[in-house]
């Protein structure tokens, strides 16, 4: 039986947990990025989802008060008002469904001198799984994020790509929400020393 992997202190130390873990064994690194690691930007889709389900049941409050009680004057203007708020409900359901994935979300990465593993789970269950050999790899691309930047905080989120020598589709996300340029550049360097990448 192999003993647990144990954590990269220098490197780790200077990691937020709450965003990533490291562990290393065997010349192997493994990165956690655990649920719950982007909460502002999961409550802002959420906030805006809501709002988006409820603007309908506003709508129709407003239209039955504007028919003034005339059932069939209220039923005109409801289906008047129907092309317009429809939409709504379906674009609060898809934001809600964006955050609660946000918040239950995780993504362990293995990376090796012959591949880098990703694995996402959600809610703990398996969603996806997929390798990149390392003949393949051909950079690992820094990604601003830019649509939860500025939203709680001024720093810049980023993520990491891992680019496929030939087929974009085939590219892999191996590290996300890192909170400024140089947590985005430890976890770089990291991840191509261990996968044997110059960055230069």
């Amino acid at each position: 039986m192999q003993p647990p992997p144990t954590p990269h202190l220098t490197e780790a130390g200077t990691l937020p947990r709450s965003i990533v873990r490291l562990s290393q064994r065997a010349g192997v690194l493994e990165l956690y990025f655990p649920p719950l690691r982007a909460p502002a930007a999961a409550l802002a889709l959420g906030l805006f989802g809501v709002v988006c389900l409820a603007l309908p049941l506003f709508a129709v409050s407003g239209a039955l008060t504007a028919a003034g009680g005339n059932p069939a004057h209220g039923l005109l203007i409801i289906a008047l008002l129907g092309a317009f708020v429809v939409p709504f409900p379906v674009f609060g359901a898809v934001f809600v469904a964006l955050a609660v994935y946000l918040l239950a979300n995780s993504l362990t990465v293995t990376v090796s001198p012959s591949a880098i593993r990703t694995v996402r789970r959600v809610f703990g269950l398996k969603l996806s799984e997929r390798e990149l050999k390392r003949p393949e790899l051909s950079a690992l691309e820094a990604q601003s994020a830019a649509k939860y930047q500025g939203l709680f905080s001024a720093e810049p989120n980023f993520r990491l790509v891992a680019r496929h020598a030939t087929l974009r589709k085939n590219n892999l996300v191996v590290a996300e929400n890192l909170q400024g340029e140089a947590m985005m550049t430890q976890v770089q360097a990291l991840i191509a020393r261990h996968a044997g990448l110059d960055l230069n």
